[in-house]
């Protein structure tokens, strides 16, 4: 990879949603600023479903005055950058403004910097510094990095200290945004890099500060990046030019990468799906990987067909992974979260992304200097959906097994993260649990049923049979029909056909329940969720079904009731 391309996608965390430069719609630039702040604010706080979360209406009323009382002396990069600590306030990674839309000739140095290991590294430079690629970034222009971050901290839309750092790392080498936070004048001809080796000797690099012309004019060969240092290339090396792959990786091991959640219309997640399932179904993988270190999101409902070949290949035994980092953000979070839950191994490090968290973005874009900005439009609490998410709020997922990538590694050509999983036997999950008898009451569209459960890990569980009784005469009333030669469930919509024994009561104390292995679909839909039999029956979470389903389900803890409305949508 060519160091251009590299600071090209560096300067996204930037330039992110474009750049347009100031339109100067309104009569004075004062006038105009004070229109798109206004604007702003309104945007922000009346169509945002909680803007004021993590701060309070004083506090951003204090911003937006601070900000009015200097429009007459702010540059427009210091007026773009003061937006962005408004909008910042949200304390939500997807609510955000470009601040490249007043970065038309910004100045940079030429240095990428890089995380590795819990330092700084030199990833990048001008190749006069060649010989200092690896090493820890001390400080720039006198500054530690965490100086540094603590002070562009206020402009940096996040929810957590990975997702922090990862925005930081894309724009702390633009100069005009230090001077903005006093950490260079702006007018330097350079800085000074400090670096540090391996045996702590440290060495002080004056980096020249290249204007956007000066370094769009470089010659390639005058600056190098760690990628044309490596000794070789993994063949699990991030290729952005599929959406999805497959990979055999030898040693019993099926690698899938996914790099996008979107769909390939050359190559439809479906026909992709089949794949898959014909490899895992050859009996040649114990292991199967699911690679989303480098997603950064789109739609979570693309990877459900492989979600769901994912989950019966554990329940017969299989080895699943799910690799995760602070790459992975938005809906890939939410995949890495459903694979968690459904017994996958979690290796890698903290995500990006956290496991609550505002989404689903409207963009928008200021009337007068047509800067750019998207803000959340549902809080998506994940928490209530999978049980591997319960222990998690706003925050990163966090990995059963974390696994970074060294920068020793990524010299070698070695994937760290896989290579420790080729390495390794097999982690197969535990697929037998302890069930005791729910004491929760089931209410359909306001009629009480009387449909007993089971609570496996803070769950309730359901019979398929019963659930079917306890919608019946309802939208969403449906039929279960059980293929016994097949092993396979199907769900249909219509009247339900009582085969006897529904809605009996359940014994006491406590019972094993081991992860069913059937097929389960809704109509031609296969079911993601965790099954599993107990005495012979089949048992469901109940949130699954509704999802599948399209109805709403809610807890109330108070009444010990879950209540089901078929007339509402199911919202995730």
């Amino acid at each position: 990879m060519r160091v251009k391309q590299w600071l090209a996608g560096c300067l996204s965390a930037v330039t992110v949603l474009g750049c347009v430069p100031f339109a100067g719609a309104a009569d004075s630039t004062v006038q105009a600023r004070q229109e798109d702040l206004s604007y702003l604010v309104e945007t922000l706080t009346e169509n945002h479903p909680d803007f004021y979360a993590n701060t309070t209406e004083q506090a951003v009323a204090d911003k937006a005055a601070e900000i009015a009382a200097g429009l007459e002396e702010m540059s427009d990069l210091d007026f773009t950058v003061e937006l962005s600590e408004l909008t910042a306030m949200a304390g939500d990674s997807h609510t955000m403004l470009s601040v490249g839309s007043a970065l038309q000739d910004f100045h940079m140095l030429v240095m990428a910097p890089e995380w590795y290991e819990g330092r700084w590294v030199l990833a990048g430079a001008e190749k006069a510094y060649q010989d200092y690629i690896g090493q820890e970034i001390v400080s720039i222009n006198g500054h530690t990095m965490d100086e540094l971050m603590a002070a562009l901290e206020p402009m940096i839309s996040y929810d957590n200290e990975v997702r922090l750092r990862r925005q930081f790392g894309g724009m702390v080498y633009v100069t005009e945004i230090l001077a903005h936070y006093g950490m260079a004048t702006g007018t330097e001809e350079s800085l000074p890099v400090v670096v540090r080796d391996n045996d702590g000797t440290e060495t002080t690099l004056n980096m020249k500060v290249y204007s956007m012309e000066e370094y769009a004019a470089l010659d390639p060969s005058t600056y190098v990046n760690a990628s044309q240092l490596r000794a070789a290339v993994p063949v699990t090396e991030p290729d952005g030019s599929v959406y999805y792959k497959l990979l055999d990786l030898g040693g019993g091991a099926l690698y899938m990468q996914y790099n996008s959640c979107r769909e390939d219309l050359e190559h439809p997640m479906d026909e992709f799906a089949a794949e898959v399932e014909a490899k895992l179904e050859s009996g040649d993988y114990p292991k199967f990987i699911i690679d989303l270190r480098n997603n950064g999101g789109g739609s979570d409902g693309v990877l459900y067909p492989v979600t769901y070949l994912a989950q019966q290949f554990i329940v017969n035994g299989g080895a699943a992974y799910v690799l995760a980092g602070e790459g992975t953000f938005s809906s890939a979070l939410i995949n890495t979260v459903q694979l968690k839950d459904a017994g996958a191994t979690f290796i890698g490090a903290p995500t990006g992304g956290s496991v609550d968290h505002f989404g689903a973005v409207t963009g928008f874009e200021l009337p007068n200097s047509g800067i750019r900005g998207q803000y959340s439009n549902k809080f998506i609490d994940l928490g209530s959906y999978y049980e591997a998410a319960k222990p998690y709020g706003v925050e990163s997922f966090r990995p059963d097994i974390e696994v970074e990538q060294t920068f020793a590694d990524y010299i070698d050509g070695v994937d760290t993260a896989v290579q420790y999983i080729l390495d390794h036997e097999p982690i197969t999950s535990a697929l037998t649990k302890t069930a005791v008898v729910s004491s929760a009451h089931i209410v359909v569209d306001g009629a009480p049923v009387d449909a007993p459960a089971y609570v496996i890990e803070g769950s309730n569980y359901f019979k398929l049979r019963d659930l079917a009784v306890a919608f019946t005469g309802t939208d969403a009333a449906f039929d279960v029909n059980w293929d016994g030669d097949a092993r396979k469930v199907t769900l249909t919509g219509g009247a339900y056909t009582p085969v006897g024994g529904e809605l009996e009561p359940l014994t006491g104390g406590t019972q094993t329940a081991i992860r069913a292995t059937a097929d389960v679909y809704v109509e031609d839909m296969p079911l993601v969720g965790k099954a599993y039999e107990i005495d012979g029956s089949h048992y469901f979470k109940l949130r699954d079904l509704c999802f599948m389903l399209g109805v709403s389900v809610e807890w109330d803890g108070g009444a010990q009731t879950i209540r089901i409305d078929t007339g509402k949508p199911y919202i995730q």
